[in-house]
């Protein structure tokens, strides 16, 4: 009795192993087809993009596209007859395998030391759709015989034969025979195919890899199976075939797209052919200038800020360049704006009541560092101090020395807040910037900058949080600044290549070292980023702020305006955005045009835009300032260092 006890305890467990081994071998069977999900990438044909004028972009084939696509096969077809031959005679009598054909195979195979032969056309078609990329082993051929026998009990065989010839590869990077036959032969129905040209389209089965039909592999192959259909043919296509031209005008559009493309292979983008084809001659145009300046690359990015639609997607001089980095994409790349980033430092001075004529001082300073006791000197790139400037003349100079003391009487706290309302992503906390924060050494993509800037512009409202009247005083305060040419007259001059015949808020940035060189505008139509730089990482030969990407971005935003993308701003003042066009009931504006008076006796006046309840004090030309127009409170070195450079201070 033990032993009866004992041998049914065993057989009890080795059934119970042999029971999980089958649900395991199942499972490891059968997940693919239950994980597997039909999308674009499964699917054959092209990829069409379109600009938005419906002029193609590309039309180009793709790479390993499937789709289930159900032909009505008739086994009386010659092709479906001759394929069947080849493939597998037994199709139509086996259950999805063939036992003899796999020993035999096995066989071979021990003897060869590979993996090969004896599939069916249910297990090719199995490995086809749901095994394109798995490695060819004995355990996967096993996977597929057990899943064929499935297929075959679920489907037909006419079924399976049309799934099957809708996965098999054809060369060319072609994987769906209706496409085969009408791109090598402009044929549309498999009956109208001749002798030779289902000899070929069964000897490509076997030899997709090929290079050209000349290869010996082919044409042994081509003999083999001209000799087992019986087929007395002449050879009428010279071994060479039709090939539908890839079409493919801007790589780089395609990545902006691919998410999209995943549900969609026929899609009409935003972008403009023509004008982003005149921002690929212009790069190249100015970049054979620039290459004894050592100035190897460019790159733009564009959108419509209103719907952020992009326009121009650039990602270097040129997708397939040889000389760069290989398919460079620099708009999806992480890199430190620098200058760029101070218009949102300004916006925030704006906020706290302060206005563009307000007085700021711009000499080297010390400031606690906060690592190990050491001091942090701020320094402008021209090395000039400037001594007192108005906050307007200090942004569009970018005066480090300026931009550091602001934040000082910012704090970081506050900055570092502002700038994550304005979307810009940080990897550590503010403590970890400090003072950089002003000069930017966190890093964001080129293009979240651009989008950044969108929320600058006053009156664009349809991605960003309705601010009142008041965030959009400031904002229009700050466009302004940046589109005056009058206050880039420190460092840029009042007729710079900036100016353009419809006035843009435009900013400048150079790294620290001159590897890069940007400029990036917004404009209610249109906001556009403009990027050079050296791809060795070695400096760029007197290239500053506005030297190369300017001449690049002034050429785009005149072929932005003579296309209409840009245009004129009629009475873009504040009487002409009413606090209703808000929907703000009872609010009122809360800036004005003011006649300012440059010298004591006003002989000497200039039109500036200033908060209701603001007065300005100082008189520029008379060297008289008054202390009520300073933003920051003077140290007793700071005060001496003024009274020697003859500036009064009241």
């Amino acid at each position: 009795m033990k032993k009866l006890t004992k041998h049914y305890k065993k057989t009890l467990i080795l059934l119970s192993v042999f029971f999980c081994f089958i649900i395991f071998l199942l499972i490891y069977c059968f997940y693919p087809i239950i994980n597997y999900k039909e999308n674009i990438e499964n699917k054959p044909g092209n990829i069409l993009l379109y600009d938005r004028n419906w002029k193609v972009i590309t039309d180009k084939a793709k790479e390993n596209w499937y789709f289930i696509k159900y032909i009505l096969n008739n086994k009386n077809i010659k092709f479906i007859d001759s394929l069947i031959k080849i493939e597998d005679k037994n199709f139509y009598s086996n259950f999805g395998i063939n036992i003899l054909s796999k020993l035999r195979a096995i066989k071979d195979n021990l003897s060869w030391r590979q993996i090969s032969g004896a599939s069916t056309i249910t297990e090719q078609f199995i490995k086809n759709k749901y095994f394109k990329n798995y490695n060819r082993t004995y355990l996967q051929k096993i996977r597929e015989s057990i899943l064929a026998l499935y297929f075959s009990n679920r489907y037909s065989k006419e079924e399976i034969l049309g799934k099957y010839l809708n996965t098999i590869y054809l060369w060319n990077k072609i994987y769906w025979i209706k496409w085969a036959i009408k791109i090598y032969f402009n044929k549309e129905k498999l009956e109208k195919l001749t002798n030779e040209e289902i000899t070929i389209l069964i000897s490509l089965i076997h030899n997709p890899w090929i290079k050209n039909l000349e290869e010996e592999n082919f044409q042994n192959y081509f003999n083999k199976v001209k000799n087992r259909l019986n087929f007395n043919l002449k050879r009428t296509y010279f071994w060479e075939l039709n090939f539908k031209k890839n079409i493919d005008k801007l790589p780089f559009i395609k990545k902006l797209y691919w998410e999209d493309l995943k549900y969609n292979n026929k899609i009409k983008t935003s972008i403009d052919l023509d004008l982003q084809e005149f921002t690929k001659k212009i790069i190249k145009k100015n970049l054979d200038r620039l290459k004894w300046k050592n100035v190897t690359n460019s790159a733009v990015f564009a959108i419509i800020p209103k719907t952020w639609e992009v326009l121009i997607y650039q990602g270097s001089k040129d997708f397939y360049a040889k000389d760069i980095d290989w398919e460079v994409d620099v708009i999806q790349a992480k890199r430190q704006p620098w200058s760029t980033v101070k218009p949102f430092l300004y916006l925030l001075a704006l906020e706290k009541l302060w206005w563009p004529d307000s007085l700021i001082i711009d000499l080297v300073s010390e400031y606690n560092s906060f690592v190990d006791w050491k001091t942090y000197i701020s320094e402008n790139y021209s090395l000039i101090e400037y001594w007192l400037v108005r906050l307007k003349k200090a942004l569009w100079n970018s005066m480090n020395n300026a931009s550091v003391r602001l934040w000082n009487e910012l704090w970081l706290e506050n900055v570092f807040d502002f700038y994550k309302k304005y979307w810009f992503e940080f990897d550590y906390d503010a403590r970890h910037y400090w003072y950089s924060l002003v000069l930017w050494n966190a890093e964001t993509t080129l293009e979240k900058l651009v989008r950044n800037y969108s929320k600058l512009i006053p009156n664009n409202f349809s991605h960003l949080d309705k601010e009142g009247v008041k965030g959009w005083s400031n904002k229009f305060l700050l466009q302004d600044i940046l589109s005056d040419p009058d206050n880039r007259d420190i460092s840029f001059w009042v007729n710079s290549i900036l100016n353009t015949s419809i006035a843009q808020a435009v900013k400048t940035g150079t790294s620290s070292d001159f590897r890069d060189n940007w400029v990036i505008s917004y404009h209610p139509d249109l906001v556009v980023w403009v990027w050079v730089w050296n791809n060795d990482n070695s400096s760029m030969i007197w290239v500053t702020w506005i030297s190369w990407a300017g001449a690049i971005w002034h050429s785009i935003i005149e072929k932005a305006i003579e296309l209409w993308y840009i245009k004129k701003l009629n009475n873009y003042n504040p009487s002409a955005f009413q606090a209703a066009s808000f929907n703000i009931k009872g609010s009122k504006l809360q800036i004005e045009e003011w006649e300012y008076c440059l010298d004591k006796n006003c002989f000497r006046k200039e039109l500036i835009y200033k908060k209701k309840w603001v007065k300005y004090y100082s008189r520029i030309r008379d060297w008289f300032f008054s202390k009520k127009d300073l933003i920051e409170k003077l140290t007793d070195f700071e005060k001496d260092k003024l009274k020697k450079m003859w500036i009064i201070l009241k």
